[in-house]
């Protein structure tokens, strides 16, 4: 679950910063996992974006709970909610220095195939990504660069330094993916696929606090 959410917030990382046009409203996906087992998992992810605010919730699996995450790149924190016990844990916002530095790296090989097609009415390229046992087929689009500046600002991937080195290609290009699948082997690992861009505005108690939920410490989780 941890890696699709991971591939859709970096894959909208350092260049979609310099575009300004925003976006306010809602995005759904559909994706698939799996297991340490190699059971396949499936879900859904909702986002919320406002200026620099977002909420990203993710359904339950058989082997993982539903997790909604608050991302308030105007306060530079994330907060984590357990919605069971009503309450968060609160982390800063952006990557430090040694972090950036350890996941640095040459990019890997990227293929654009020059297929094209439309998806929820977007025309959207193929490309290849290449990564060890892995390959990644992404369709994606230029015709969205304002909801991947609006991303990006909301999640605080604006910076540079703050994506990873396999996907800079990518995102340099503008490209925002609508659908994505990873293979090793044959098999599908991890996809991820769009299923609705809704624009339309949002309050912000959509990104304020359950009233009645406790903030957690570090000593609270370890105990």
């Amino acid at each position: 679950m941890i890696r699709a959410l991971v591939f859709l917030i970096l894959t909208c990382g350092l260049a979609c910063g310099t575009v300004r046009a925003q976006f306010e409203g809602v995005i759904e996906s559909r994706n698939t996992t799996t297991d340490e087992l190699g059971a396949e998992q499936q879900y859904v992810m909702t986002m919320w974006i406002k200026g620099a605010m977002a909420k990203i919730t993710t359904s339950a699996t058989s082997t993982t709970p539903a997790s909604t995450m608050i991302y308030r790149s105007d306060l530079r924190v994330i907060r984590m909610l357990d919605d069971d016990n009503k309450t968060y844990f609160e982390v800063p916002q952006g990557k430090t220095k040694e972090d950036a530095a350890a996941e640095g790296g040459a990019p890997a090989p990227m293929k654009k195939t020059g297929k094209t097609k439309k998806i929820l009415g977007y025309r959207c390229e193929q490309f290849l990504i290449a990564q060890g046992e892995a390959e990644t087929e992404i369709w994606g689009t230029k015709d969205l660069r304002g909801l991947s500046a609006a991303l990006a600002r909301a999640l605080g991937e604006e910076r540079a330094g703050q994506g990873t080195a396999w996907n800079d290609e990518l995102t340099k290009l503008g490209i925002f993916p609508l659908l994505a699948n990873t293979r090793i082997e044959g098999k599908v690992v991890d996809s991820q696929e769009v299923l609705k861009i809704e624009k339309r505005s949002l309050g912000e108690d959509v990104f304020s606090l359950p009233g009645g939920y406790r903030k957690q410490s570090v000593g609270d989780i370890l105990k």
